[in-house]
């Protein structure tokens, strides 16, 4: 064993710092126990627990508290899977780490179908966490858009949409900001937190930020902007200050700007650019997924398996249904 070790440590003095970063977030993900023994009822939060059984060869469990049985992937991502924790973990720190569905299914050896579909269960878990949390914006505060060609990856082009189909890295018929680009909503607290959402095309309107921003701005908090004149509408969710940055003072420049959000912008082109594109009307799950990886990739798969692959009172399951139909953006 102890030469094991030492030979799994010379490989990896040889890794660059982003191999060792991924092989991290791999080993942080096996720490989560691949069963655990129920502590609660995930129906009812109840703890008198009694073993009653095997289901599928994973041990189930009785409530005495409300009656009914359960298993420990009962209300996780892997409810109804024939997968074990093991292979879920590995395809969710991909998932994080942003690597394609195709390079996971070829590490893994699954299908592609299957490793989709996985992951889209991951990604609809995600936005279920970020709904029953959702990221605040406070203090110092940045917001802009970054914009992303429509795409259709997947399918073939629907005949009224009213353009040829384009080539994976093709560009837009038309120069400059048009349709054909779907607008993400971005905001960034500078110490904090990332807030990404699609809901339209070309500029975003004051409706429209006002659906991105509801429930998501902090009273007295500093808005930093680019003088999109829609922002004003924000002042209508909270008791905030917007500050155009383009009216600064040159001296004042060093706080008032926006690369924070434009860091966070760079981050999502990049993955999405890795990925070839991302079929629109899966953006906002897309979204979710950036949200939360920003600035905390590694960490955050102890976190996520710990939250989605045990047994809890919030329901993290999603079916195949629900993966071709639930809240897919449609513009």
């Amino acid at each position: 064993m102890e030469q094991n070790i030492n030979k799994l440590i010379d490989c990896i003095k040889n890794l660059t710092s982003d191999a060792i970063s991924r092989l991290l977030a791999l080993a942080l993900g096996m720490l989560v126990a691949e069963t655990a023994a129920a502590t609660e009822c995930p129906y009812c939060g109840g703890t008198r627990i009694v073993r009653n059984g095997k289901k599928c060869r994973k041990q189930r469990y009785l409530c005495r508290d409300c009656g009914r049985t359960f298993v420990t992937t009962t209300h996780t991502v892997m409810s109804m899977s024939h997968y074990p924790a093991s292979v879920w973990k590995e395809v969710a720190a991909d998932t994080l780490g942003g690597c394609s569905i195709d390079h996971t299914a070829e590490r893994m050896e699954l299908s592609h179908q299957c490793v989709f579909n996985m992951r889209h269960k991951l990604l609809l878990a995600m936005q279920d966490m970020l709904a029953s949390s959702p990221v605040v914006l406070g203090k110092v505060s940045e917001l802009d858009e970054t914009y992303v060609l429509e795409s259709f990856k997947g399918k073939k082009l629907p005949e009224d949409t009213g353009r040829p189909a384009r080539k994976h890295g093709a560009k837009a018929q038309k120069r400059g900001l048009s349709a054909e680009y779907i607008c993400i909503n971005t905001g960034i607290q500078r110490d904090g937190g990332a807030l990404a959402e699609a809901v339209n095309r070309a500029k975003p309107d004051s409706a429209e930020l006002l659906e991105v921003y509801r429930g998501h701005l902090e009273d007295g908090t500093l808005l930093l902007c680019d003088g999109l004149k829609s922002y004003g509408i924000l002042r209508n969710l909270a008791e905030c200050t917007i500050k155009d940055i383009n009216t600064a003072a040159p001296a004042e420049m060093s706080f008032f700007h926006l690369n924070t959000v434009n860091n966070f912008h760079s981050f999502i082109k990049d993955r999405y650019d890795y990925y070839r594109g991302v079929a629109t009307k899966y953006l906002n799950r897309y979204n979710a997924l950036f949200s939360l990886t920003w600035r905390r990739n590694t960490v955050l798969v102890t976190d996520l398996c710990s939250k989605l692959f045990h047994s809890g009172t919030a329901d993290y399951y999603h079916s195949i249904k629900d993966i071709k139909t639930l809240r897919l953006l449609a513009l």
